[in-house]
């Protein structure tokens, strides 16, 4: 019995040593410490744009260009026409060649005094005594002689009417005195035609005597 005994009691003095030991090997293992997260990397601000940046979802309107100086205005050579036609009867009568074989009436009229180099309105009224085709009224080019204007042109021409046309006329100094105008027309026996002269004078004359007249 006392063998027993002694057997438990050394039994229980070893494990109680084994115990001690690991509870002391345990006290000197230190914890395993906690792995401290690394700091995140400081941003260094972007400096401001100099300048504004546009809100999306907008357009900014591109800059409109300059406007540009209008060309400057050249005098014009060429005087308006005025819609005011002289009346028939004040208008003169154009002298007809020796050989003419149209039977057209043609006179004119100049809006103001023919001066050297500078342009004049000149009035022309063509008037048919019978009825034709292809009236054509132009002016004969000569050298001295400026003429803005194109010919006269009528498809079909009625007896006694009356086909009116103004054009600008400028006489340099090489120019000629007269003025020489080409009237053709065709008729059913074949094409005539004539010409006329106009003396480069003032033809308000016989408008002022119209209107005196009237008066």
């Amino acid at each position: 019995m006392a063998a027993i005994r002694k057997r438990s009691w050394i039994a229980g003095t070893a494990l109680l040593t084994l115990l001690l030991a690991a509870c002391s090997k345990d006290a000197a293992t230190p914890p395993p410490e906690r792995a401290t997260p690394a700091a995140a990397p400081t941003e260094t601000p972007a400096p401001p744009p100099s300048e504004t940046l546009p809100v999306p979802g907008t357009t900014e309107p591109s800059p409109s260009p300059a406007p540009e100086p209008p060309p400057p205005t050249e005098p014009s050579v060429v005087p308006k026409p005025t819609s005011v036609e002289p009346a028939l009867d004040s208008m003169h009568a154009a002298k007809q060649g020796a050989k003419m074989s149209v039977p057209v009436d043609l006179r004119y009229q100049f809006e103001s005094d023919p001066v050297l180099d500078q342009p004049v309105v000149l009035h022309l009224a063509a008037v048919p005594r019978v009825a034709g085709t292809r009236l054509n009224v132009s002016i004969k080019a000569v050298e001295g002689l400026q003429v803005a204007s194109a010919p006269l042109q009528i498809q079909k021409a009625a007896a006694t009417s009356a086909y009116r046309q103004q054009l600008s006329v400028t006489r340099l100094a090489s120019g000629p005195e007269n003025l020489r105008v080409l009237v053709t027309m065709d008729l059913p026996e074949g094409k005539a035609f004539g010409y006329y002269t106009i003396p480069l004078s003032s033809g308000k004359t016989a408008q002022k005597q119209h209107s005196v007249k009237q008066r």
